[in-house]
């Protein structure tokens, strides 16, 4: 086996590993570490699938594994995490499933179109590393930044909220393509490098990444709902 088989596969596994440690963190309470391992896993499954492009070795077994370590980290550890902090009640392990639910789907369905060649330029519907990010990080908003009343109610909104996300066919972008120079990419180079510094920073992760990542969903409905707004204007011209 040559280390161009070994690097991406190193990857995968330490996203594993993540969400292994992450689900640790959150059994004992302690989501704020949990929620930071998920985006490290976020960012570990970023380059397993880009490493493997780059040293031509892509495989159908990589793409399967990478999928099981990403129903792990993505999909177990945040619906756990939530059902332990917000909904610690029967019906709450319901609602904490559908998230699990959508999220195998979404991954399913990303395999399916992988396999026939029908990746586009956006993602079609929210990739689950995000919805995980996304609702990780709202648990920890509501432990540390924002205590309210409400916080389980909301957090009932935004499971199904990312769920409908993640099986829609709304368009997100990926990371920014650093080498355009176009004036959206552009503009997305300056918001994703901004986001990184302000979640880096101690004085400033725990209350904005939640609101940042919270932008980006909207983005992609904004996306959507100006396109069918241009078409009708187009249609009505």
């Amino acid at each position: 086996m040559s280390y161009r088989t070994i690097l991406p596969s190193a990857f995968t596994v330490g996203n594993l590993f993540c969400g292994f440690w992450a689900l640790r963190y959150v059994i004992e309470g302690n989501y704020v570490p949990a929620a930071w391992l998920i985006v490290l896993g976020a960012c570990l499954d970023n380059m397993d699938g880009r490493i493997a492009r780059l040293v031509g070795k892509e495989s159908r077994f990589g793409v399967e594994i990478d999928s099981l370590v990403d129903v792990c980290t993505f999909g177990v550890v945040p619906a756990v995490m939530v059902y332990r902090s917000l909904f610690d009640t029967g019906w709450g392990s319901t609602i904490a499933f559908v998230f699990l639910l959508a999220g195998a789907f979404r991954l399913a369905r990303y395999n399916i179109l992988s396999q026939d060649g029908e990746k586009g330029e956006f993602f079609t519907g929210l990739p689950i590393p995000m919805a995980a990010i996304a609702l990780s990080q709202y648990v920890v908003f509501t432990e540390t930044a924002w205590s309210s009343e409400h916080a389980a109610t909301l957090a009932v909104a935004m499971v199904l909220f990312l769920s409908y996300l993640m099986v829609s066919s709304i368009e997100y972008d990926p990371v920014p393509n650093f080498r355009s120079t176009a004036f959206m990419d552009r503009f997305k180079q300056v918001y994703f490098l901004g986001s990184i510094v302000l979640i880096c920073l101690p004085a400033t992760s725990k209350q904005l990444f939640f609101p940042l990542v919270l932008s980006y969903l909207l983005i992609g409905i904004y996306r959507r709902v100006w396109g069918i707004f241009s078409d009708e204007v187009t249609q009505h011209a």
